[in-house]
């Protein structure tokens, strides 16, 4: 199941297409609240690099946990 996982995570691509202080959107249209509170505006970019950063980081912790 873990692998599974892993290789769904793997294989899907996040679009950031906007970003505010608040949210978030993909660009499929799913719209998230962040879960932090953002100091300073942030590019679609600098956030584009920090979601595929998160999501490198949740790959790493799953196989870890899946060792």
């Amino acid at each position: 199941m873990k692998t599974n996982l892993i290789k769904m995570i793997e294989d899907k691509n996040y679009k950031v297409v906007r970003v505010t202080k608040t949210e978030f959107e993909l660009d499929n249209g799913d719209i998230y609240p962040h879960t932090f509170e953002l100091d300073d505006d942030i590019s679609v970019e600098e956030f584009q690099m920090l979601l595929d950063s998160s999501k490198d980081l949740m790959i790493e912790y799953l196989r870890k946990i899946n060792e």
